[in-house]
């Protein structure tokens, strides 16, 4: 009788050992959590979330994306959701690593097919976009409002499936900047909350558009550090071929005038990872040339030296593009320092 007791308080000790386990799930798959970050302002976590697109693309070897506008969790499009579009592909530009589709490109498309687009698509609007501008892959997302910060989700999606194949997600504190992006008013605002929202001054005024004989160049900012000045563009082939581009340095030069009236010449160019350095006020033809292939959105910069420090506008920018498009002027360009 003692050694059947002996027995079955064993055998009761050894299935509530057994118990205490967690079960082992066959279908479940650990994703890493995003890293603690202090800082959760806009520009800090949309760099973490273009890290994790980055890691997401090259794992799944897709080389050719489109990005679609963010909306909110109603579907609607917000100038936050438009900045975010406009943010990604500029930083998944700059890694080298993909070709990436111009936005202006992607909304003329978009148009043209009856694919009304926002972050919320179906599998067959996937399919169909990915044949129609050859993408392996479409980046989009929803931002969700959470009073103090705000949540942006985004989804990578297959263009031959359909299906979403990584996400990705960042918190950003709900600073002036956001708010703004939002079209909320700010804390200290004293006007009528039934007034229109305004979009930021910064944005609205610093991207600047022009469309010529088939290429697009667009201003999407302007800054000035340690008297250096620069200003950036992206400039898209908008026709089916391929075709030469070039900026000239001089036979007029390219050159801006500040708010002070100041006269500067171009000192140097970048057109993705072509770098030209010009000789100042020099003899001779010279200028930066880059071949331009149909959608894909070029990230290009124009180097200014030896910048007043109280420049706060660029008043005029002559851009010199060669007997094809000619001398090409905008105006008004504020400048962050």
């Amino acid at each position: 009788m003692k050694r059947y007791l002996l027995l079955l308080t064993l055998f009761g000790l050894l299935l509530s050992c057994s118990s205490s386990q967690p079960p082992i799930s066959h279908l479940q798959q650990d994703i890493p959590a995003q890293p603690p970050d202090a800082n959760g302002s806009l520009d800090s976590q949309l760099g973490i979330l273009t890290q994790q697109i980055v890691s997401s693309l090259s794992q799944e070897k897709k080389s050719r994306i489109a990005v679609i506008e963010f909306s909110n969790l109603q579907g609607q499009i917000t100038e936050l959701g438009r900045y975010l579009a406009e943010e990604l592909i500029t930083r998944l530009y700059r890694t080298r690593q993909f070709d990436v589709i111009e936005r202006q490109m992607l909304n003329k498309v978009l148009a043209e097919h009856q694919l009304g687009m926002s972050g919320i698509i179906d599998a067959s609007s996937a399919k169909e976009l990915g044949k129609i501008l050859g993408v392996d892959a479409i980046a989009t997302g929803t931002v969700t409002d959470l009073a103090d910060r705000i949540k942006i989700h985004a989804r990578l999606i297959s263009t031959e499936t359909g299906s979403v194949f990584s996400v990705a997600s960042v918190a950003v504190d709900k600073d002036e900047t956001v708010r703004k992006l939002l079209g909320e008013p700010l804390p200290d605002a004293n006007h009528d909350l039934a007034e229109p929202k305004e979009a930021p001054a910064a944005l609205n005024a610093s991207i600047q558009l022009i469309e010529k004989d088939g290429v697009r160049l667009e201003v999407s900012g302007c800054e000035l550090q340690n008297r250096t000045l620069t200003i950036h563009l992206t400039i898209t082939n908008l026709r089916e071929d391929n075709r030469d581009f070039m900026i000239q340095y001089g036979n007029p030069p390219t050159k801006i005038y500040d708010n002070l009236g100041n006269e500067y010449w171009m000192a140097s160019a970048e057109m993705a990872n072509t770098q030209v350095t010009f000789h100042q006020r020099g003899s001779g033809y010279q200028s930066i040339n880059k071949k331009l292939v149909p959608g894909v959105a070029v990230a290009t910069a124009l180097i200014f030296e030896n910048i007043s420090a109280q420049t706060s506008q660029i008043s005029l920018l002559e851009m010199n593009c060669g007997r094809k498009l000619g001398m090409l002027e905008f105006r008004n360009i504020p400048v962050n320092q």
